[in-house]
């Protein structure tokens, strides 16, 4: 208890320090020390439908200020677990593996990264308020597409993500394939049982909040897992999906299902593994956005 409560006093004492450092009077909790361009300009982006503000990191490419060209969107999505591409990493940026500024400017993307916390990207069944999935895939791209030069079209907005940030760009594509063109996921959450049919765990622990336990609401889990949401899209040929697992994940397994899924139903996709297991390497992101060199002609056209 002690360990913790030393925690807690640190907290309290940094948080004014890093407040005032940033330039933010107001104190909206998160520890993200100089919002700039170096590190990402912070936006506490309003949402009406969760009534409440969420802060979001926007990187834009070097050339951004020195050109009128509009730009595609790369919508970055955190994970839950202790890697760098979480949403603790990418508050604080002192990762070097993340990149986020670099990729931006090589692959000539704007990159948005929303911090929403261990909420999985989806309007919650058990706690209605939280409606995440309302929040980036319609309130931030109009925020995104308002204050800055983008492409205002689906075609240039594009869904990417680590763990449950892989299940939060392949849901949201199927939930708003009108808004976005293709989701890129690297090593998803893409069953939400997943832990309980290929690990014996006896619930999933990252979701009870938001769908109960899986025992009681086995229906809810399946209806919002991506081998059912993809059948949303299987008509359509305008959107795309990337999925990039490690073999020794512990998450290849419903990798492997949803790609079979997506070769039944034939719906545009690329599945890439790779040696290893559920990490974020220096190279994850570049290796992510690589592959919109073959689904997005927006990227290169400029």
């Amino acid at each position: 208890m002690k360990k913790y409560y030393g925690y807690f006093l640190a907290f309290v004492f940094c948080m004014p320090l890093l407040a005032q450092k940033s330039g933010n009077k107001k104190d909206n909790g998160y520890t993200i020390s100089e919002p700039d361009k170096q590190y990402g300009i912070f936006h506490a982006v309003k949402s009406d439908s969760n009534h409440k503000e969420f802060p979001v990191l926007v990187f834009l490419p070097d050339n951004y200020h020195d050109s009128r060209k509009e730009y595609p969107v790369v919508y970055m999505l955190h994970g839950v677990n202790r890697q760098p591409l979480t949403e603790e990493g990418i508050r604080s940026m002192n990762n070097p593996s993340t990149k986020i500024k670099e990729a931006a400017t090589f692959y000539q993307v704007i990159i948005v990264c929303p911090l929403v916390g261990n909420t999985f990207y989806m309007n919650a069944p058990k706690k209605p308020e939280q409606k995440i999935a309302s929040f980036v895939g319609i309130e931030l791209p109009a925020f995104i597409d308002k204050n800055y030069r983008t492409i205002k079209s689906r075609e240039g907005r594009f869904l990417a993500g680590f763990s449950m940030g892989g299940y939060g760009a392949v849901s949201l594509l199927c939930r708003f394939p009108d808004t976005f063109s293709g989701a890129i996921s690297r090593a998803g959450v893409l069953d939400l049982a997943t832990g309980i049919h290929d690990l014996d765990w006896d619930n999933a622990p990252h979701t009870i909040d938001i769908l109960g336990s899986y025992w009681d609401n086995q229906e809810l889990y399946h209806l919002n897992s991506c081998p059912n949401l993809i059948n949303r899209i299987r008509d359509r040929k305008d959107v795309f999906i990337i999925l990039e697992v490690g073999t020794e994940d512990f998450l290849y397994k419903c990798n492997v299902r949803l790609h079979q899924k997506l070769n039944e139903t034939g719906i545009p996709h690329i599945f890439a593994e790779y040696p290893g297991g559920h990490e974020w390497t220096k190279n994850c992101l570049f290796s992510m956005l690589s592959h919109l060199q073959f689904f997005a002609p927006t990227v290169y056209k400029n």
